[in-house]
């Protein structure tokens, strides 16, 4: 898949927020998109998945299958989860069997099956963020974009996910992500492009950073009140390392 002096913007009018973009994609690449806020980071992905219709220059070579895991999925939606996956599997071809084995399957190993019954608009956002990363996953990709993939997601999931990019990548299929978390690293190989003001160049990887200053701080809630809290924490960025009983 090429990128061809690729403009994108998102009205006719509107101030253009790629210029000029050449890139590839290559079969069993990982490629990590990083740069500032308002960059251009997700406009890029949008026009990689096909999502965004590009004002000048060309998209060559799309493959026919592209998953995309948006930052956050939709929840306003009348369905409950297992519902919503099923349409999502049919709308792709699946047969009734296949998809349910394959929504099965993906909900064991991202923790969702407990949730099947519940309606999407009831979720966390790291639960519909799971939702996400199945939908996307169902019918295999050939091209995986992902926006922010590991945000909101418990540990389990969280460390699931450079295991699914590797067996994406290994039978052939590319995987696009940005990550502002530097969770990155747990992926191996990977390729770098950097967006600054719309434009967009391929770096080696980062130079390793010192760390910051960190503070451990401890909290106390009620125990009706844990399960809540992590997750409220994890979607504000904050590492959580364990919970245990006040004595």
């Amino acid at each position: 898949m090429r990128l061809e002096g690729v403009f994108a913007r998102y009205g006719r009018r509107d101030a253009w927020v790629l210029q000029n973009v050449d890139g590839e994609v290559r079969q069993g690449d990982t490629i990590v998109i990083t740069g500032r806020n308002g960059a251009g980071k997700s406009t890029l992905l949008r026009v990689l998945a096909g999502l965004l219709p590009v004002g000048r220059g060309k998209v060559r070579d799309r493959p026919d299958i592209v998953g995309w895991v948006p930052e956050r999925f939709p929840t306003a939606q009348p369905f409950a989860v297992l519902a919503y996956l099923q349409g999502i599997a049919r709308v792709q071809g699946l047969s009734q069997s296949l998809a349910q084995k394959t929504i099965d399957a993906w909900g064991e190993r991202f923790f969702l099956t407990p949730f099947f019954a519940t309606p999407l608009e009831e979720l966390s956002k790291g639960t519909a963020r799971k939702v996400g990363l199945i939908q996307a996953l169902l019918n295999p990709p050939q091209l995986l974009v992902m926006d922010e993939p590991w945000e909101g997601l418990d540990a389990q999931s969280q460390a699931e996910l450079p295991a699914v990019v590797e067996e994406l990548t290994k039978n052939g299929g590319s995987c696009v992500l940005t990550d502002h978390r530097g969770r990155a690293a747990d992926l191996g190989d990977v390729r770098h492009w950097q967006v600054h003001q719309g434009v967009l160049k391929e770096e080696d990887a980062p130079a390793p950073q010192e760390d910051a200053e960190h503070h451990v701080i401890e909290i106390v809630v009620r125990t009706d009140e844990v399960g809540t809290t992590v997750e409220w924490l994890r979607e504000a960025g904050y590492d959580v390392h364990g919970t245990r009983e006040r004595r």
